[in-house]
């Protein structure tokens, strides 16, 4: 079975609400972050976002870990697809 689409939840840092995307699996995290910041902002979900630069966030399995993923891998790479990301 080839996966064609997945579901994934991120939730950005300080909201209440996570962000449910469709994505390709072989999208990049870069590429997520920057599907998940302008899903976010066309939602008008609070806290408003301080900058719409993906650049600005950092995309991380759990709140609790501090490791950043690489942005040039692939989701394919994940063995699951929740995650949480961090304004710096």
């Amino acid at each position: 079975m080839v996966l064609t689409k997945v579901l994934v939840k991120v939730t950005i840092e300080r909201s209440l609400l996570p962000v449910h995307l469709v994505v390709a699996p072989e999208m990049t995290a870069g590429e997520l972050i920057r599907q998940a910041v302008d899903a976010y902002s066309k939602e008008g979900t609070r806290p408003l976002l301080t900058t719409a630069d993906p650049k600005a966030y950092d995309l991380h399995y759990s709140q609790y870990t501090l490791q950043s993923m690489y942005m040039h891998h692939r989701l394919l790479f994940f063995s699951f697809f929740f995650f949480f990301f961090f304004f710096f």
